[in-house]
């Protein structure tokens, strides 16, 4: 049922938004014509992003494969969490592009129900996927803290790979169950419609989307993290006590006790900040658009920048949870090494220099790069 405003003939109509099951609203919207410099801010993101999403987790995937120090059971959710963010690095951008309202050769075939209900299932299907992927690294790293002496009877290869595909199965069912069954008649009777969550679903599909998507996970890790940190403080205390006791060394072993302490809490901020940065603005503007039903002025580049965030949300996860272990570290910048390597020695052929000149570069390179290895090896530490 449509509401008329006195006053606001002149408002656009946004596309229905369905408040619950069964009566569906229409809320008036006054919402700016998006213009040349939001589609460059828009798109640009998202480009950059996807520049650092892609080969991000490709690096990830076949550092943690082709190092055999690093393919150990914990690992193997880096793994898993590396693809669940590479597949988003390619479908995510395909679903924003559906939203090119003025270039109706991309979004009409795109905004046609089936292509639209695949692309928003897999969308939220795999960011379900990533979010429960991050708790179970959560629920491993509190095993390792909480009952170290058991770690290897609970994180074995067997169980974390019946825990990977459990997440898998279980995000793409549930994303299933809620979206491919559910026919929203206005929406599929509309021509030109516009691939956009919002704009298609009602509010009692956001509230379930924010109960499994964020609120039960970013519970489960504070939770966790907060016992973890108040066992590593008492950890910390028991050490500084010894080492008073013993009188060696104790004013620099608590100054290292003090400073490991502070890394590990900055590190929990940044793990539990970066994934409530990259949905709660999401969730705000899904509860704020689909609710609101009267005069709602929201400019194109709020609801880009929720899409930018949660976007880059899938791009660093990697590289905060993968790029703390040192053995990781050192795989890549060994990788770094030979590709530089590679590229100089490609450029010294290309200017004319003489090959014997190339085979000494080529030969001393290598040399270097084994120094490099031993230099790593003796000198790595591990978080």
């Amino acid at each position: 049922m449509e509401q008329t405003i006195p006053g606001s003939e002149d408002a656009t109509t946004n596309p229905p938004s369905f408040l619950n099951g069964t009566a569906m609203e229409t809320a008036i919207y006054s919402t700016p014509e998006p213009g040349t410099l939001f589609y460059v801010y828009y798109y640009g993101m998202f480009s950059i992003i996807a520049s650092v999403n892609i080969p991000g987790n490709i690096l990830v995937i076949r550092t943690v494969m082709r190092t055999p120090n690093l393919r150990q059971p914990c690992n193997f959710y880096i793994v898993s969490l590396a693809v669940t963010d590479l597949l988003i690095g390619f479908i995510y951008p395909v679903y924003n592009i559906s939203h090119l309202e003025h270039v109706p050769e991309i979004s009409r075939p795109l905004g046609q129900w089936n292509v639209c209900r695949f692309l928003v299932t897999e969308v939220l299907a795999l960011e379900i996927c990533s979010s429960y992927h991050l708790v179970a690294i959560t629920v491993t790293r509190y095993i390792a803290i909480v009952y170290p002496l058991r770690y290897h009877l609970y994180i074995t290869t067997k169980s974390t790979k019946f825990v990977i595909s459990t997440i898998w199965i279980l995000s793409q069912g549930v994303c299933i169950v809620m979206y491919t069954i559910y026919n929203p008649e206005e929406y599929i009777n509309k021509p030109g419609s516009v691939c956009r969550y919002e704009l298609i679903f009602s509010i009692a599909h956001v509230s379930v989307l924010f109960i499994i998507q964020l609120f039960l996970p970013l519970l489960v890790m504070l939770g966790l993290y907060v016992r973890i940190a108040k066992i590593a403080r008492a950890q910390a205390k028991v050490i500084a006590l010894q080492e008073r006791v013993s009188w060696k060394n104790s004013t620099q072993s608590s100054s290292n006790i003090i400073r490991h302490e502070l890394k590990s809490t900055f590190m929990v901020s940044i793990l539990l900040g970066c994934f409530a940065i990259g949905w709660m603005p999401m969730m705000i503007y899904f509860f704020y658009e689909i609710t609101c039903v009267q005069n709602c002025s929201i400019t194109p580049f709020i609801r880009a920048s929720c899409r930018i965030l949660l976007f880059m949300n899938s791009a660093v996860n990697v590289f905060i949870y993968a790029g703390r272990l040192a053995a990781f570290r050192k795989s890549i910048k060994n990788d770094f090494t030979k590709l530089y390597n590679v590229l100089c020695t490609c450029a010294t052929e290309r200017f004319g220099m003489k090959h014997s000149e190339s085979v000494s570069s080529n030969r001393s390179s290598a040399l270097q790069t084994e120094i490099s290895h031993a230099q790593n090896w003796d000198f790595n530490t591990s978080l």
